[in-house]
């Protein structure tokens, strides 16, 4: 029984997400979801003890699977391809839902403490990642010895700016200037002094 109702709460959630993003998380009802599950709206309620609750919860299951991906296919590459790949795929080359999704979080988190706990804690995730690549990077010797959370922040802060540039305006040659930038700063900050002369 417990592992029945475990899987409808999971159904709830996935629903949710599905509907968040084919509309918007402002513009979705509870009506809606139920009628996408097939369940009475006393059922949310029963799991979910207010919209809020849901809606976090939500977030955070399809945001925390989506990092857990990322971070396998990350971390099965060497260190200068995973740091591209973290770039190249954290760079939306259209405006998707995911990234909408994204959005409609950092939104409700300008004015809901709850929402911006978990961007921030979101966040700190992400930056944790990226940060244990460059480590990983240093220590390996494809990168130099740099104050990694300083570079970090730095790197995460373009990555964010440009995404959030990019969901506006999606041209393939804004989108090739972003990375155009992003890589010259990974090679100002991060390429060890010999790979430097041999480029110059």
């Amino acid at each position: 029984m417990k592992q029945k109702a475990t899987v409808l709460k999971e159904n709830i959630l996935d629903a949710a997400i599905v509907l968040f993003t084919e509309k918007g998380v402002e513009k979705v009802t509870t009506r809606e979801l139920t009628e996408q599950v097939g369940i009475a709206r006393s059922h949310i309620y029963h799991y979910f003890p207010d919209w809020q609750t849901l809606c976090v919860e939500a977030f955070s299951r399809f945001m925390y699977a989506e990092l857990e991906t990322f971070t396998q296919k990350t971390r099965a590459l060497p260190p200068e391809q995973g740091l591209n790949t973290f770039v190249e795929d954290y760079l939306p080359d259209r405006a998707d839902a995911v990234w909408e999704l994204y959005g409609s979080l950092w939104r409700l988190a300008v004015h809901n403490k709850v929402y911006a706990e978990l961007a921030l804690t979101l966040t700190e995730k992400w930056d944790a990642l990226l940060a244990s690549v460059i480590a990983a990077g240093i220590e390996s010797g494809v990168f130099r010895q740099t104050d990694v959370l300083r570079v970090t922040r730095q790197l995460s802060s373009l990555l964010n700016g440009y995404s959030d540039q990019l969901i506006i305006d999606s041209a393939p040659l804004a989108r090739e200037q972003a990375l155009g930038d992003i890589h010259g700063f990974i090679h100002l900050a991060l390429l060890v002094e010999k790979d430097m002369a041999t480029d110059r």
